[in-house]
């Protein structure tokens, strides 16, 4: 059992360090923190049993921490110990279940007493626990969600190996003796063209049919075992502890059988070799790292491995992504069907000639043409699939049909919105800009529309004519340039987008009344 003690006076860690027996009831482990948030780490790395925690705390209190407990350690036992009797203390401690609310200073006989109690209320559970984990084994029907549970525990590190290593060797056939493991991941978004539509979407029944058939091909030589992830949702997980130097012969042969069952085949990321027990979350992230670096462009191979530390990374796409943004925004900005059309058109053709375009990297890519069109149409829902053809391989083609379709659904909006989302990007651009040589018409090249539109939406949406708003961002800038620096009035014109001294004092003149020297001894004497 252990035991985590959270408060941020070192003296009352201290007491209850000093207080409690701790070996009469076999603590393995006392861990501490300072405050809440230091708590929530300890309890992901080590699930202590039992959590001795203040109230008053900074970054996270103890109302936060108790709460967070309830929600993903709820077999914790807590014991609130606080300097306040005040109701809104007490309430969290009632609400989030806590066994006991100790009062500051604390009295020796009443913490023991508490800590006693809350140790024989968790090892009382733990034993029904463990007796109802019993019971649900012995029941077949229930054998492949307990082991899913279990299996994602594990390589989440939510559970403890040596305490399953029996179990594991009986019920699976894993060898007492397995030393190394690897652990693969089957993408279910690539086969979802054909084995979802079979199944009417329903994601947990595809991932209980195709871990049956991962089961299958296992189980003669006991490779492995094959169970759905909890955590992640429709994420197929196979743990290999036999056979672990051909476990691409294993997995090929996973997809063999799944292509002959279904006519799909899927990706499946795998990890490198790693030492068992401990390499358990290691191999789950690397072959989850395998399938995020997949090359989506790549035809033929569906099993991707991780790189090895060391190991050089694959050049990254050789196209800029921004600009490709950039010229969708615009496109977007002008309201114009048929650019964003043709935007998208060359953005696919970019794609499709690429080298190389990784999982991880076209997802990324994804949340930020979202949240271009997001900008565009807040009112709307957005998202973005990665696509599929019919051979659950990722298809250029239909991911550009369906954004063309998406931006046909947004374009049908409000033109005034539109307007005034235009107005508002162009004094955003003016605002960036204002140092640079600004024409109406380099504006109107700039957002792709005319030069007398960009004037008439400008004063209809801000009641402002454009270059009336351009000097006086200008001349503000000046104001703060002459206000806070010594520099020369020439210099100063340059950084405010006037190359002509003289031009610039005569617009600062007719703007404040005042020529910038007058301006700036006006403040200095003020």
């Amino acid at each position: 059992m252990k035991v985590l003690i959270v408060d941020d006076e070192k003296h009352v860690r201290e007491a209850i360090r000093y207080f409690v027996p701790w070996d009469k009831y076999n603590i393995s482990a006392i861990y501490e923190a300072t405050n809440g948030q230091e708590a929530t780490r300890v309890m992901q790395e080590h699930q202590p049993a039992i959590v001795f925690t203040d109230m008053r705390m900074p970054l996270m209190d103890g109302a936060e921490l108790l709460e967070w407990l309830h929600k993903h350690y709820p077999n914790t036992k807590t014991i609130v110990i606080s300097g306040y009797q005040d109701f809104n203390y007490v309430k969290p401690a009632i609400v989030y279940g806590g066994t006991d609310y100790l009062l500051k200073p604390l009295n020796s006989k009443q913490l023991i007493a508490s800590a006693e109690h809350a140790f024989k209320l968790w090892m009382e559970e733990e034993a029904v626990r463990k007796q109802s984990q019993r019971q649900n084994m012995q029941l077949n029907v229930l054998r492949p969600l307990y082991w899913d549970k279990v299996l994602s525990d594990l390589v989440y590190g939510h559970a403890s190996f040596q305490e399953l290593k029996l179990a594991l060797s009986e019920e699976l056939g894993m060898p007492i003796g397995a030393a190394s493991c690897r652990v693969a991941v089957i993408s279910m978004q690539g086969a979802d063209c054909r084995l979802l539509q079979r199944f009417h979407g329903d994601v947990a029944l595809t991932a209980f049919v195709l871990a049956n058939v991962c089961n299958e091909v296992m189980a003669p030589d006991y490779s492995g075992y094959a169970f759905r992830s909890w955590q992640s949702g429709g994420e197929l997980v196979i743990l290999l502890w036999n056979a672990v130097q051909q476990a691409e012969t294993v997995l090929n042969g996973v997809n063999e059988s799944i292509r002959k069952a279904y006519g799909v085949q899927v990706d499946i990321g795998l990890s490198l070799l790693n030492p068992l027990p401990e390499g358990l979350q290691p191999a789950f992230a690397q072959a989850r790292q395998g399938l995020e670096e997949r090359n989506l462009l790549q035809r033929d191979g569906r099993i991707h491995l991780c790189r090895a530390d060391g190991e050089e990374s694959r050049p990254e796409e050789d196209y800029a992504l921004d600009m490709e943004l950039d010229k969708l925004r615009i496109a977007v900005l002008s309201g114009d069907l048929e650019r964003m059309e043709r935007v998208v058109e060359e953005w696919a053709r970019e794609l499709a000639g690429l080298p190389l375009l990784t999982e991880s990297s076209f997802l990324h890519q994804q949340e930020e043409i979202c949240a271009v069109l997001k900008r565009w149409r807040p009112e709307e829902e957005i998202s973005l699939e990665l696509c599929y053809d019919s051979q659950g391989l990722f298809s250029v083609e239909n991911w550009e049909s369906q954004l063309k379709a998406l931006l046909q659904r947004l374009s049908k909006g409000s033109s005034q919105a539109q307007g005034s989302r235009l107005v508002l990007e162009i004094r955003e651009y003016l605002n960036q800009n204002y140092a640079q040589e600004m024409t109406l018409q380099h504006i109107a090249e700039r957002f792709f529309i005319s030069r007398e539109n960009v004037s008439r939406k400008f004063k209809q949406i801000t009641g402002e004519n454009l270059s009336d708003y351009l000097t006086s961002l200008r001349v503000d800038k000046a104001k703060t340039l002459l206000q806070n620096t010594n520099l020369r009035l020439s210099q100063i014109a340059g950084l405010v987008g006037y190359e002509d001294e003289k031009y610039f004092s005569r617009v600062f003149k007719k703007s404040t009344g005042m020529t910038p020297r007058e301006y700036r001894k006006q403040e200095e004497e003020g």
